[in-house]
């Protein structure tokens, strides 16, 4: 029992140097939070619109016609 009060103790002393954000800080946190959220939703919206304009293209018949060529 006296390990379970020392680990709460200890974490109680752990909290209290834990040094929390203010207001201007936090709001430039959330900004940068939320600006990465988008620049990386519209990343990968734009590689799986690659890839969607990829897999329509006709190779076969890209290859066919290459093939006449020669």
């Amino acid at each position: 029992m006296e390990k379970v009060k020392d680990f709460f103790s200890d974490m109680k002393s752990e909290i209290k140097r834990i040094r929390w954000c203010k207001g201007k800080e936090l709001w430039k946190n959330v900004i940068v939070t939320i600006a990465t959220i988008l620049f990386f939703a519209l990343f990968f919206m734009l590689i799986q619109y690659i890839i969607v304009l990829v897999k329509m293209i006709d190779f076969k018949s890209i290859v066919e016609t290459i093939k006449g060529w020669f």
